[in-house]
């Protein structure tokens, strides 16, 4: 597969300033490496990571006017896009979810995932409603997965994807600042695209908003560690090879050792 990613810089609280942003990352994309089959955008990429009771305001549905000029860009330049809002929760007494939803490259829906674990290191629990179940789509003849962000630090996530079969796993972030966090997240990146050997892309959005700052990063890594990405400012491009899923596991076989859970002995 062949993907890019934005570290775009989000646009606060304003989803048409968002969109028309997306656009132009997503020619500038397929202007500079023209094979791109999918591109990943950070988390909540159409609003901000907003962490009070504000983020209902600007709370869509997926039959809003976000999604449906997303799916109009993806048909447009015939490429599969990765987007995250904030959504309107089914019941509208409800917190709404921090959800990602994909597109593919013919304007379809292909999946919707709210992030599971909500980032205990801000008021996001307060404020959105957590998601209850991982998702699984198929893209470009990939099997893939999504994680959001802090949801990345809960490798029992990542091994119920590896059990599903998936190949791929996208993870959009907001990596707010703090010690030693870009290397935080690259070690964490690698070591789940490793302990599960398939690949990982993730990428932080850049810039900052009245809460925080970012940093901008992108990792995509294959199962062996490798972040395999070229990079120019906040974009980020590599090609993806199923076989290294293939070789790792011949390599090192580890189907047979995972476990549901351990029993503890204490001496």
């Amino acid at each position: 597969m062949n993907l890019a990613a934005v570290a775009s810089d989000t646009v606060w609280k304003d989803s048409e300033a968002n969109l028309e942003q997306t656009e132009r990352h997503v020619a500038e994309v397929m202007r500079r490496w023209p094979k791109t089959e999918v591109i990943l955008f950070p988390e909540i990429s159409l609003a901000g990571f907003i962490t009070d009771p504000s983020n209902k305001d600007v709370a869509e549905t997926l039959n809003g006017s976000s999604v449906q000029e997303v799916k109009r860009i993806a048909k447009q330049y015939n490429v599969a896009l990765i987007c995250s809002f904030v959504e309107q929760n089914e019941n509208p007494e409800e917190k709404p979810y921090n959800s990602t939803f994909v597109i593919s490259a013919d304007g379809e829906l292909k999946a919707v995932f709210h992030k599971n674990h909500l980032f205990t290191g801000s008021a996001e629990p307060e404020v959105f409603s957590p998601g209850k179940e991982l998702v699984t789509f198929e893209l470009n003849g990939w099997k893939c997965g999504i994680a959001t962000c802090f949801d990345n630090r809960f490798p029992r996530l990542f091994e119920t994807y590896k059990k599903a079969g998936v190949e791929l796993v996208f993870m959009p972030c907001n990596w707010v600042h703090g010690r030693n966090k870009p290397a935080i997240l690259e070690n964490i990146v690698k070591a789940r695209a490793h302990e599960n050997q398939f690949f990982v892309a993730a990428v932080d959005r850049s810039g900052s908003d009245p809460n925080t700052s970012y940093y901008g990063i992108s990792v995509i890594s294959n199962p062996y560690c490798e972040d395999t990405a070229e990079r120019d400012g906040v974009y980020s491009y590599a090609e993806l090879d199923k076989d290294d899923i293939a070789a790792i596991a011949k390599m090192l076989p580890l189907a047979e050792s995972f476990k549901s859970e351990y029993l503890l002995k204490e001496y």
